[in-house]
């Protein structure tokens, strides 16, 4: 087998990772569908986890499909978003798993932070500072431009939030 071909067990792996996003979508699409309709609202509560599940659901059955079909999925040769070939010695893109597992704890501790009362914008601005320093290996030249985006970042979803769509926030 090439290195470039995926073993049966990426395959099926692949394929439980496709029929379990499937399911999740199912059961949280089926679950915004019961929402009662709000008397104020057109739209009604459920509707954007609907859109979320829809969208998720589509995801979850591209990767089974392809994956049943046999066709890869993921381990490109080349990156996706700067266009980057990944065998060019030159290119410093290195998987960062621990950075996944870090990201998913702060957002675990951001939403627990919400939930204690802490202000909004106190609490974003902290988290996309953390996760943005950590994205940008905490380097020294690159931490005036995360700290400048977050700013602007939390400032502009505050508005949003406040002005556009007239939610009251913590």
């Amino acid at each position: 087998m090439s290195p470039n071909e995926d073993s049966p067990k990426d395959r099926r792996n692949d394929a439980i990772a496709g029929a379990a996003i499937l399911a999740i979508a199912i059961v949280f699409g089926t679950a915004a569908l019961r929402e009662p309709p709000a008397h104020y609202d057109p739209l009604g509560p459920g509707t954007v986890p609907l859109a979320v599940s829809i969208v998720l659901g589509i995801f979850g059955a591209i990767l089974l499909i392809r994956t049943l079909l046999g066709l890869k999925v993921g381990q490109s040769a080349q990156s996706v978003i700067a266009g980057l070939s990944l065998d060019d010695p030159e290119v410093d893109y290195k998987l960062r798993p621990g950075l996944a597992v870090f990201t998913y704890a702060a957002t675990a501790a951001y939403v627990g932070a919400i939930a204690l009362g802490i202000p909004f914008v106190w609490s974003t601005f902290a988290f996309l500072a953390i996760v943005g320093s950590a994205m940008a290996r905490f380097r020294r030249p690159l931490m005036w431009w995360v700290l400048g985006s977050t700013a602007a970042g939390t400032y502009v979803i505050h508005l949003l939030f406040v002005k556009i769509l007239m939610v009251s926030l913590p």
